[in-house]
């Protein structure tokens, strides 16, 4: 090959060449930083690749403090949650049941319970009543305003008996006058009531005490915890927050759900 030509080809293949150069260094300046992460290196831009031979860890229990929804859940009312709307509230996936007040020691009638058990039943909510026990009442006075107000035939659910304070009686008289009332209750209805307190009331008033075996119980407890009572006795359901929300109710609500493996069926009315 003549000399000249073989410049001219060396200096043509030189020429391509710079000019690739030059193209990929400008391509490449117009591109974002790519920041290699290594485990000393954490970023919230890191998102980790599929390993199959990685387990996932087990989802928790409580995520945002509120139960996983593998368990049926439910809520309780009162006049605090004022004109509920049951046609929405009925389609909320955490009310398959509810505990409706319905009175309050000697006299007290809550004035929204016959609107809430009407439409909770009218758009099939399973619907249950429950009595505020107030220590320093007899039991006949309280039963007697529970009874006058409650009737068996519109309750889906057991009654349930709110067992909050001790009323500055003694440990005896309060224990004996819940006592006859779940008695007079239980008569009644032909079922034996569910008794509804807190963990601390429970282990400081119940726990131990034979008499209150045979009930069963319903546990407030606002943790993202279940509740363990002492003597790893059992319960019914879990009330797990006072602050719930749920459609058709405006403001906060009491919600529970079933603890362990015990189900809506040991709740019913037979």
């Amino acid at each position: 090959m003549p000399h000249a030509l073989r410049f001219i080809l060396i200096l043509s293949v030189m020429l391509t060449f710079t000019l690739n150069a030059d193209a990929r260094k400008k391509k490449k300046s117009t591109e974002p930083d790519v920041v290699l992460l290594t485990p000393d290196k954490p970023s919230s831009k890191y998102k980790a690749m599929p390993d199959s031979h990685h387990k996932s860890p087990a989802k928790p229990r409580i995520v945002n403090n509120f139960p996983i929804a593998e368990q049926m859940h439910g809520i309780d009312v009162s006049h605090y949650q004022n004109r509920i709307n049951w046609s929405e509230t009925s389609k909320d996936k955490k009310v398959g049941f509810v505990y409706v007040k319905a009175t309050e020691g000697r006299d007290h009638i809550d004035e929204t319970y016959a609107y809430n058990v009407s439409e909770a039943r009218k758009y099939g909510v399973k619907v249950g009543a429950y009595h505020f026990f107030r220590p320093n009442v007899p039991a006949a006075d309280q039963f007697r305003n529970f009874t006058n107000v409650v009737n068996r035939r519109d309750q889906d659910l057991i009654p349930l008996i709110d067992v909050e304070v001790t009323g500055n009686v003694s440990e005896t008289t309060m224990q004996q006058r819940l006592l006859e009332l779940l008695q007079m209750v239980t008569r009644s209805f032909g079922v034996k009531p569910m008794i509804y307190t807190g963990r601390n009331f429970y282990n400081k008033h119940f726990a131990g005490v034979s008499k209150f075996k045979e009930y069963k119980f319903m546990i407030a407890q606002y943790t993202p915890d279940e509740p363990v009572l002492l003597n790893d006795d059992d319960y019914i359901l879990w009330q797990y927050t006072g602050h719930g929300s749920v459609k058709g109710i405006r403001g906060s609500v009491d919600q529970s759900c079933f603890h362990g493996r015990h189900h809506i069926g040991e709740i019913m009315m037979r």
